[in-house]
């Protein structure tokens, strides 16, 4: 998710007023029981059992047995062609071997740059002989002042020393028409299924802004900060331009293992787990280990305040700006951030299987967008820990942090091209915002499930779809969209479109499609064409409303 701050309030003012118009065409009665949500019914048939057993204790001469949790039966697809995975199913990491990139990084505040040493070890995994290789530079995006129209103080990315280990020194050139695109030519082809090792120093600027790569009130968000192979697909090396309103990043699996030196006082935080520290001149060395992710991130600062608490078995860290927080007391916002990722998890594991890792940093900072998701950790605009977005108990901060934490799945375990086809991106991600709602109920519930019920508007009408043409096909890259139709199609109306499928086939069924959507391409990327199998194997090809939603929204045939 990467929305600029506008288009968040003006989702926000669109979500209001359709929820009223929602909820004047739905009964009380209904809009109540799904309010209710499965943590509520969780917790009263706690509470039964607690009071059972309190009755039992009082009672003489009674026999006690446990009766241990039965095992939970598998879903089976709605016609009945495949048994789909059961609810909490193990996303297990693959066999096969990855990728690896070890780094050596140090982080200099002084002159607002992060560099180093790459090793890269990868092998040709397509069918064709490769005689280049296409890298992505996006840190040098941010050298010119037309992204922003002011000087951020970036620079070009200084590549340095590129070594093929097979042949020696090698050399490179940028895209004439895109300096994020780096072109280093092979002096011997590597054959499909060959392996090599490529090494290089880089020393990249960190850009004056608050945004998702950038130092801020002195927070540096180190994303996207290191040359990395880009994805060859289809005979030809994937190198979509970047946009900066959605998530446009294209990856493979890797294993990374990572060195970074940061001043004394900084708290880091990254994706992976920190293996050791170690101090050193004015500084410490930590190193931490990431294995089966799409990229390596780290969020740092001397002005972090950090809390960290066990959120359903997983070890979550929460950090924001103790020098200028966004609100005098930050105690609220952070509650509620922890009791978002604590529910975020529970009904996400049940729907699409466990997440497959041990932890999750959140940081709450300023930065120009909604939030952003990486591998392990994820960054929320702090602006949504006081002011206008806490009028309603904290419910945007809220979204927003579970809508992040859903890209764990789906662009994190489950890739994309976001660039090529950002609804598998965004808005399965966004679908993830209403298997939350569903799951904790209350007041978000109310507020934002009948915003995407076919008793708002219905998609698989052709004439109620029409009135978002501009937003179809989802299915497109992001530059063949016009204006706003961008955002709203991919965030909005591809999000109701999943959820309108949900309505059809049953929540359970659905969760089941998306269960085997998972087991499928876990750790790979996948296309709409791939989604569609899988939904088509699940509920056949006889089911109108199935038919029509996918021809009204989506191009793609199977």
């Amino acid at each position: 998710m990467k929305k600029v701050k506008g288009i968040v309030a003006c989702l926000i003012v669109l979500s209001l007023a359709s929820s009223l118009m929602a909820c004047n065409q739905k009964t009380s009665g209904e809009v109540n029981v799904r309010s209710k949500g499965k943590k509520a019914e969780e917790t009263e048939k706690t509470e039964e059992t607690e009071k059972t057993e309190k009755t039992t204790e009082t009672t003489e001469e009674t026999t006690v047995e446990t009766t241990a949790e039965p095992t939970p039966e598998p879903t089976k697809a709605p016609n009945g062609q495949f048994t789909a995975p059961k609810e909490g199913c193990k996303i297990e990491f693959p066999t096969k071997d990855v990728y690896h990139y070890d780094m050596t990084l140090k982080l200099d505040p002084t002159n607002n740059t992060v560099g180093g040493n790459i090793v890269f070890e990868f092998y040709n995994d397509s069918e064709d002989d490769w005689d280049k290789l296409c890298m992505r530079d996006y840190s040098s995006l941010f050298e010119s002042e037309s992204m922003y129209g002011k000087d951020i103080k970036g620079a070009l990315t200084v590549i340095e020393n590129i070594e093929d280990s097979r042949t020696g020194e090698l050399s490179y050139e940028r895209d004439s028409s895109d300096v994020s695109v780096i072109w280093i030519d092979l002096d011997e082809t590597l054959k499909p299924g060959d392996w090599m090792t490529l090494s290089y120093d880089f020393t990249a600027t960190v850009p004056e802004i608050d945004d998702r790569y950038g130092v801020w009130e002195d927070i540096y968000n180190v994303t996207n900060f290191y040359p990395i192979l880009a994805e060859y697909v289809n005979g030809d090396w994937s190198h979509l331009a970047f946009y900066d309103e959605g998530e446009c990043f294209y990856s493979e699996i890797s294993k990374y293992d990572v060195t970074i030196q940061v001043p004394e006082d900084y708290i880091v935080l990254t994706t992976g787990d920190e293996v050791s520290s170690e101090p050193v001149d004015g500084g410490v060395v930590y190193e931490y280990k990431a294995d089966y992710v799409r990229d390596f991130v780290f969020c740092a600062s001397n002005v972090f305040e950090k809390e960290t608490r066990d959120c359903d078995g997983y070890k979550v860290n929460v950090v924001f700006n103790k020098e200028n927080p966004p609100t005098k007391d930050m105690s609220t916002a952070v509650d509620k951030t922890f009791y978002t990722c604590e529910n975020s998890f529970k009904a996400f594991n049940e729907a699409f299987g466990e997440y497959p890792y041990k932890e999750l940093d959140v940081v709450l900072a300023p930065i120009a967008a909604g939030g952003m998701e990486y591998p392990n950790l994820i960054i929320i605009n702090d602006d949504y820990c006081a002011g206008f977005y806490t009028t309603n108990d904290y419910e945007t901060l809220e979204i927003c942090v579970a809508h992040e934490i859903g890209h764990q799945w789906f662009m994190g375990i489950v890739g994309s091209n976001s660039g090529g086809e950002p609804w598998l991106d965004e808005s399965v991600t966004s679908y993830t915002e209403l298997v939350y709602c569903e799951y904790v109920g209350g007041s978000i519930a109310d507020n934002n499930i009948p915003l995407s019920s076919k008793d708002t508007l219905d998609l698989s009408d052709p004439e109620q779809a029409a009135q978002y043409g501009k937003c179809f096909p989802l299915d497109r890259p992001h530059d063949e969209f016009e204006g706003y139709a961008y955002v709203y199609g991919v965030y909005q109306v591809g999000k109701d479109m999943l959820y309108q499928m949900d309505e059809c086939i049953g929540t359970e069924e659905f969760h089941a499609i998306l269960r085997e959507y998972v087991q499928r391409y876990a750790f790979t990327n996948a296309t709409t064409h791939d989604f569609l199998e899988v939904l088509y194997e699940c509920v056949g090809d006889d089911n109108e409303t199935i038919n029509n939603l996918v021809a009204n929204c989506l191009q793609t045939e199977l």
